[in-house]
């Protein structure tokens, strides 16, 4: 396999069952991620003495899919079929709701264009082939469906022009490309960029110079490519299950990576999983891990509603 290879360290051990959806807040410079399974929200910030540290952590106790940075502050936090305001406290105001006619359709990875809007996939419970979508959730709490026709939609992001939108589909083991029009949030031509053979991608992060940073669940890796789909180069981590990654820090320039514990469903042996890359049994499984890969992020964004 191509390009350099960096080993990342464990930065807290978070113990997470699903570790996912790391993002950035520089209003506080602190990183917020979710548990999928306890419905835990975390905070890390940097210590006095130079190491990461959990500094709060929100007890929702739902299912959480993602979590995003609120410009007027606070966060936004999404569950199955809810988008819910979280203020510091830990107050909770309903804000929007995936209205779904699909059975057992629920919200998957989300991330906030540059114009504050929500953009979130979907998967079903039972991974039913196309039936889930991707959707964008404007300012005023209305929500449109995009795109359908997807099975796991995970990772997304935008080109440093915002003129690209990336989308990962796991189960389909794909990151397309998409030509985007941010002023009118709207999607164009679509076309198929990477493909993995081993593993599931799954959570996604753009860099400064266009880069396309993706987390392999099964690998135990990040994968660094090029705008065109070369790879350029590895991270790992001490664990099978790579879940996300996003840069942070003062500079963005730290590579945050979460994992999950447990075994995989198991329709990931579908996916060239081996017996070995299906278990996160170890001691570091479910922790935030941190690394320093040389490139710097793009500036976070918040949710403007």
């Amino acid at each position: 396999m191509a390009g350099d290879y960096k080993q990342a360290a464990v930065a807290i051990d978070a113990q997470d069952e699903v570790g996912e959806s790391p993002t950035w807040d520089a209003s506080r410079d602190r990183l917020l991620w979710v548990d999928h399974s306890s419905g835990r929200v975390h905070e890390a910030k940097m210590s006095e003495s130079g190491h990461w540290a959990e500094t709060k952590v929100w007890e929702l106790r739902r299912y959480l899919a993602a979590v995003i940075p609120r410009k007027s502050g606070g966060f936004v936090a999404l569950g199955a079929t809810s988008i819910d305001l979280v203020e510091e406290s830990g107050v909770c105001q309903p804000f929007a709701r995936l209205e779904s006619e699909q059975a057992g359709e629920k919200l998957n990875d989300a991330k906030c264009d540059s114009r504050g809007r929500i953009w979130t996939g979907s998967l079903t419970v039972d991974f039913l082939l196309g039936a889930a979508a991707l959707y964008r959730v404007d300012v005023d709490g209305t929500v449109v469906k995009m795109l359908d026709g997807l099975t796991l939609a995970n990772g997304l992001a935008w080109s440093p022009d915002e003129r690209t939108f990336y989308l990962i589909d796991s189960l389909a083991q794909s990151v397309d490309a998409f030509d985007f029009d941010i002023e009118a949030g709207a999607l164009g031509r679509r076309r198929p960029l990477i493909r993995i053979e081993n593993g599931a991608p799954n959570g996604m992060t753009v860099d400064a110079d266009g880069g396309l940073w993706v987390a392999i669940t099964g690998a135990a890796e990040v994968h660094h490519y090029a705008a065109d789909g070369r790879l350029l180069g590895r991270v790992g981590i001490s664990t099978p299950g790579a879940t996300s990654c996003e840069f942070g820090g003062a500079q963005r320039d730290i590579l945050f990576i979460t994992s999950r514990s447990g075994r995989m469903p198991d329709i990931a042996k579908n996916l060239g999983m081996t017996a070995q890359m299906m278990n996160n049994d170890g001691t570091d499984a479910g922790a935030l891990f941190t690394a320093s890969p040389g490139a710097k992020g793009l500036p976070s964004r918040a949710f403007t509603g």
